[in-house]
């Protein structure tokens, strides 16, 4: 009997990680479109793909990539995918400066990368350095205070924005691949291993609208899609009244005209 209990528990958590599954893909598909969508319809001269992986983001929403089209990638197989499809890719730690002039690009895009960073003040300032006035920061991650996140935490669980820590799915016995490796692309001790291979910093909407403003962004809009574990079809209707509870956080903030760069 208490086989058959453990097996109707475990069939029923499958079911439910499953749908949540589902869900969570058609949520993020719509986080993707909305950030490449702002970007394509800016028609940027000058754009740079923070964390490119091999190019396809951008590839996927412009007809033709814009004449300087500069990416960050520290994978070398993807970087070197991303070059094939024209990009000027450049490696190293985004923790850190970039490696890039002030004020060379129309647009800095960023999908699912800054959550993974200590420094995300830098990462802000060198958004704001490198943009040209008038340019545009397109940001997509994860909120922190979604529905999804506040459920795992009233039951005392690691919130699933978080699961991910060096290498592992931990925390949550609610999570798809709990307990499940994530992949070791760096050894431990590497200085950048805790980020690569784990969520380190994941921000609430009010907390990137405060950090993008307080380097001199004026932020057109920040907002949440996705309030998981809703079906995205009931999500999209209530979006526009819970607005900072859904699972993935957008935010897009302009380099005003007139700016200094700040240091």
């Amino acid at each position: 009997m208490c086989s058959e209990i453990n097996m109707s528990k475990n069939f029923l958590l499958k079911s439910l990680q499953e749908f949540g599954a589902r869900q969570r893909h058609l949520g993020i598909e719509r986080c993707n479109d909305w950030a490449g969508q702002t970007a394509a319809n800016l028609k940027p001269d000058s754009i740079l793909d923070v964390g490119c992986f091999d190019g396809s983001m951008l590839a996927r929403y412009f007809k033709t990539l814009p004449a300087d089209c500069c990416g960050i990638e520290c994978s070398p197989e993807h970087k070197i995918m991303a070059e094939q499809r024209g990009m000027k890719v450049s490696s190293f730690d985004l923790n850190g400066r970039w490696q890039f002039p002030d004020n060379q690009f129309d647009v800095v895009f960023c999908s699912q990368v800054i959550e993974h960073l200590h420094n995300t003040r830098l990462f802000a300032a060198e958004a704001f350095r490198v943009l040209k006035p008038g340019g545009t920061a397109i940001i997509a991650t994860e909120n922190l205070c979604s529905l999804l996140n506040w459920f795992a935490l009233t039951l005392g669980y690691t919130p699933f924005s978080l699961m991910q820590i060096c290498g592992r799915y931990l925390g949550n016995p609610l999570g798809l691949h709990y307990m499940e490796p994530h992949g070791d692309s760096l050894p431990m001790d590497h200085p950048a291993f805790s980020g690569v291979c784990g969520h380190v910093r994941v921000l609430t909407v009010r907390q990137a609208r405060e950090l993008f403003e307080m380097v001199g962004f004026q932020v057109e809009e920040a907002r949440s899609v996705s309030i998981l574990p809703l079906p995205d079809s009931l999500s999209q209707l209530l979006e526009g009244m819970i607005t900072n509870r859904g699972h993935y956080l957008i935010l897009r903030g302009r380099k005003p005209a007139a700016a200094e760069t700040r240091p």
